[in-house]
């Protein structure tokens, strides 16, 4: 029992030394941390919406290029871009635009919506490589 209390002595000394400073910095750092998952939430909006319409076209896929800094994910049916999410990077309607956003793109980085990791899959993967780093580093401790 003394080394909890000798823990709550800290924080509370801590926490009253600190927390003035992380008040200001929570407040500072708000709006780009809002910001920053707005866009995170569009990211996986517009992946979403490219995987759903390529799933209805014919050998349809999708592949995502920068453009301008953001990510846009240009819809294939077959080997012909058809559109390109989120509808607002890139005129729809205008396909030499669409052939000029992936000129210099990978190809072969298009994925199908059946082959598309789900978000259960992309959850494991990511806790996976997290357990991975975490036994690299305790190896390497001992």
């Amino acid at each position: 029992m003394a080394g909890a209390s000798k823990i709550v002595g800290y924080a509370v000394k801590y926490g009253v030394k600190y927390g003035p400073h992380l008040a200001v910095a929570a407040k500072a750092l708000k709006e780009p941390a809002t910001a920053y998952a707005q866009k995170v939430v569009a990211s996986q909006r517009a992946r979403k919406a490219a995987l759903a319409e390529a799933a209805t076209l014919q050998a349809g896929s999708a592949l995502k290029v920068f453009h301008q800094g953001e990510e846009v994910w240009v819809v294939y049916s077959g080997e012909e871009p058809v559109s390109a999410h989120p509808t607002s990077a890139v005129p729809p309607a205008s396909l030499p635009s669409l052939a000029s956003l992936v000129e210099r793109a990978d190809l072969t980085q298009r994925i199908r919506p059946q082959d598309a990791p789900g978000a259960k899959d992309r959850a494991v993967a990511a806790k996976d490589a997290v357990v991975g780093k975490a036994r690299a580093v305790t190896k390497r401790d001992k």
